[in-house]
């Protein structure tokens, strides 16, 4: 807890998330003034990106674990913890995907979003380590962390906050030299994390579903399909068509 206002404790992992929105907002806004970008279509995509992420992050955990939330009394407490990034990401993607729709809205900023978002998960998941959330298995790592059960553990967050830090200089140096189609920096984002993220389960403490994948490592991994069924098709066509030249 970090301090209290009216006798309602304010915890660390809140403010961090409130900070990584903000974080990201403003990034977002000095990329489209970076780019010269004006008009309310960017506005409209913000909104359903952030609508669509914070509703993503909350909906999976909420499924996972009806049964404890039912069970227990609603308090802001029970309302405000536990996200999933990976729910974010997939919920804010589809509701700018199908708010655009919705609209009309042509305009694609994948461009303008991939390096804040990429930024304001790095700082979100600080709050995530200070709070002992999210940590990994049991290690003997000289940099293993005890989170309060007296085991040292991974721990994934700073390994997920370096990944997104780099992930994020990836980006910013790929805008400035090389990005030749709009929604490029997204698409690499999203496959970089998902891809990332699928890797990072197998070390974090996560139940197992089936064959022996976590929940979120199969959302990676349809997701990951989804988004690449293009070049998966056009790789299946190509070794169909050497294998006919054979």
């Amino acid at each position: 807890m970090l301090f209290q206002i009216n006798g309602f404790p304010v915890d660390t992992y809140p403010v961090m998330i409130m900070v990584a929105l903000l974080t990201g907002i403003l990034l977002y806004r000095h990329q489209l003034r970076q780019d010269r970008i004006q008009g309310w279509e960017a506005f409209y995509i913000a909104v359903l990106a952030l609508s669509g992420g914070i509703l993503g992050a909350k909906l999976p955990i909420i499924i996972m674990h009806w049964q404890e939330l039912n069970s227990a009394p609603l308090s802001w407490a029970t309302i405000l913890s536990g996200r999933t990034i990976v729910g974010g990401l997939l919920g804010g993607f589809a509701a700018t995907w199908g708010g655009k729709k919705l609209l009309g809205i042509e305009g694609r900023l994948g461009n303008q979003i991939a390096i804040p978002v990429a930024v304001g998960m790095a700082v979100g998941r600080i709050g995530c380590f200070l709070r002992g959330c999210c940590y990994g298995e049991a290690t003997t790592l000289p940099w293993g962390v005890d989170f309060g059960d007296h085991i040292r553990r991974h721990p994934t967050q700073v390994y997920e906050i370096v990944f997104d830090i780099i992930l994020a200089g990836f980006l910013i140096w790929k805008k400035r030299y090389g990005v030749v189609q709009t929604g490029e920096l997204f698409r690499i984002f999203l496959n970089s994390y998902l891809s990332f993220r699928f890797m990072l389960e197998f070390i974090r403490v996560e139940p197992l579903g089936a064959l022996g994948l976590t929940a979120f490592q199969w959302l990676c991994l349809v997701s990951l399909l989804y988004m690449n069924r293009s070049f998966i098709w056009q790789l299946i066509n190509w070794r169909r068509s050497k294998s006919y030249e054979l």
